[in-house]
Order: C-alpha cells, then structure tokens, then sequence
C-alpha cells in the first residue's frame, strides 16, 4: 500500500508478523499491528486455528502522525 497506512487489528489466531525490515513479532487475538505506507508487511499463521484480522487502509494525508516506539 504505498500511499496509505495499513492496521491490523487480530480478531482470532496468532501469527509471526513480517514488517519488512528485518523485525519479526508475533500477534495474537486483540493485538494491532501498524504498517507505515510503502513498508512490506505479511503474516505467518502460527497456530493451529485461523489467522482472523481486520485491515484498514487509511490515506498518508488522514491528517495524523504515528508515534516512534
């Protein structure tokens, strides 16, 4: 998604979470996972039940700015 945020809010399951940078974390239920535009992103199910998320893809001009960890 290069011209938009993409997050992942889990619904069910686990999976390892690929951010394209090297970082690798893993995500399980009620768990929410934020892809700046243009950043690789993908997920691994880890578990033995289905993977179940939401994505949201909103604008890079939604007016807001992500907090640094």
């Amino acid at each position: 998604h290069p011209h938009g945020q993409d997050t992942w809010t889990v619904l069910s399951g686990m999976a390892d979470y690929f951010q394209g940078n090297g970082i690798v974390r893993a995500l399980r239920e009620g768990e929410i996972a934020v892809a700046r535009p243009g950043q690789v992103h993908g997920a691994r199910n880890t578990g033995t039940e289905p993977f179940v998320l939401v994505s949201v893809v909103a604008s890079a001009n939604a007016g807001f700015v992500l907090a640094e960890r």
